[in-house]
């Protein structure tokens, strides 16, 4: 089905409207800062398990194969709540699911701080990675839908940025409170539920996005937010918008969609890319800890190596978002890249505590930064009716690979040495920024609906 927006009341192209904005003003940044508090929930989960599973490890007698499968339950749950996430934003919206899905990943995180044994910690996370995949795919995508091209990149930098934030805290938090006692690791997962405390202000404060409700047909409860946007814009600038463009036509789409012949190339090389950073990032800092402790670190001295490395996430992110929008994305991914993979194979090779620091310092930053040019560019390449759903398949089949990963980390670790595992990580990021250089497509500065015309999908109505 098609909504021709040019017939609908008070929809003058709410789209084009949005992308002519020259700059972020109030209203619009502090949209940006609330989805980015919810977002830095996902940074917190990838600390917490890498940081409590040491003491797990001591109380339980875990091997390395229940460390990879407590490792790889989340992105079980992650896989579904991509797919089914993606549908729900498309179908009931964005705000709706972001939401929800907070609730059910807080209550869930709740809840493994009770677990009795280490087999309900593996259910719970998997059940964990439900709701914070279907949160994370819903914030990158209402975001990008309320963005203007030419700062899309730099604000989404800025969310993970903000999420990053979470990383040195958590460290730091688990860095104090694990080596406590021999439960105390359980309050880790309190800590990680606070997520719910957000719920009540982004009811309250949250707006539907715009493009989503003009794809509803809808466009008259989106007007007087987009006309606040563009008020506080004029007042900021000092000077009238520019006409807005041709209005967009919005359809409905399904799964099937990504797989014709238009779409096939960007799902796949998207999907590609994702999976190679979840190889990359949670092969490096929830894998971190245990092994720097199996080469000798003590559980304090590796939980202190991790927390000071939190930092670089923060200053990796924030460096991005200064970086993302002067080279096209693809570009820009593969000078990261290349950079991650000297790095790691120097990581590999050192033995020198203090060279490890700066180098693992140096490598976590890029990984961040590369974090924000990836879920940057994924919603980017998908048509408004599609991008809910692209953007949860190409996280699903991310997930995917975060399953395999763990195993993947300990069947290196087991077959060769600590070394050999950062080695991998390095050809890991090669084939990502050889991939999305080669075949992925040009979305820097360009607005959403130029993108989707690149593959032959005309979203115009005139």
């Amino acid at each position: 089905m098609t909504v021709d927006t040019s017939q609908l009341p008070n929809s003058p192209g709410l789209g084009a409207r949005i992308d002519r904005l020259p700059v972020a003003a109030r209203t619009l940044r502090n949209m940006m800062v609330l989805v980015g508090f919810f977002y830095l929930f996902d940074a917190v989960d990838i600390v917490l398990f890498g940081n409590t599973v040491p003491a797990m490890r001591a109380q339980w007698g875990l091997s390395v194969n229940d460390i990879a499968l407590g490792s790889a339950a989340p992105f079980v749950g992650m896989f579904l709540g991509a797919l089914v996430g993606g549908q729900l934003a498309d179908r009931f919206g964005r705000r709706r699911v972001i939401l929800v899905s907070t609730v059910v990943y807080s209550l869930c995180c709740l809840a493994t701080a009770f677990a009795p044994t280490y087999e309900s910690v593996v259910v719970l996370r998997g059940l964990t990675g439900v709701g914070l995949q279907a949160l994370v795919g819903a914030v990158m995508v209402y975001a990008s839908e309320l963005l203007p091209p030419r700062i899309r990149g730099r604000y989404l930098a800025i969310i993970a940025a903000i999420g990053a934030v979470a990383v040195p805290i958590t460290a730091l938090v688990s860095r104090i409170v694990v080596p406590l006692g021999d439960d105390t690791w359980r309050w880790m997962y309190v800590f990680g539920s606070l997520g719910i405390l957000g719920v009540a202000s982004g009811y309250r404060r949250l707006p539907e996005s715009p493009r989503w409700q003009v794809a509803r047909g809808r466009p008259d409860l989106a007007e007087a937010l987009v006309k606040r946007l563009e008020s506080e814009a004029e007042a900021a600038t000092g000077a009238p918008l520019p006409p807005p463009g041709p209005e967009p036509s919005i359809r409905t789409g399904s799964i099937r969609d990504l797989f014709a012949r238009r779409y096939v190339k960007r799902t796949v090389v998207a999907s590609t890319a994702m999976a190679c950073f979840v190889l990359i990032a949670y092969g490096w800092s929830p894998w971190l800890p245990s092994l720097l402790t199996a080469r000798g670190y003590t559980q304090a001295e590796a939980l202190t190596f991790v927390t000071i490395l939190g930092i670089a996430s923060v200053a990796g992110a924030m460096t991005s978002s200064l970086l993302i929008d002067r080279w096209d994305r693809k570009n820009y991914v593969f000078a990261l890249t290349v950079a991650l993979a000297v790095l790691l194979f120097a990581f590999a090779a050192t033995g020198s505590r203090p060279v490890m620091l700066v180098v693992g310092f140096a490598i976590s930053m890029l990984i961040h930064a590369l974090l924000t040019a990836v879920y940057t560019y994924a919603p980017e390449v998908f048509p408004t009716h599609l991008r809910g759903i692209g953007n949860g398949v190409v996280n699903g089949v991310g997930r995917i690979a975060g399953i395999g990963g763990p195993f993947i980390v300990a069947a290196v670790y087991g077959a060769f040495d600590f070394g050999a595992v950062f080695v991998y990580l390095a050809v890991v990021g090669v084939v990502l920024g050889l991939g999305l250089m080669l075949l992925g497509e040009r979305t820097t500065n360009r607005s959403l609906e130029d993108i989707a015309a690149d593959a032959g999908e005309t979203e115009l109505t005139r």
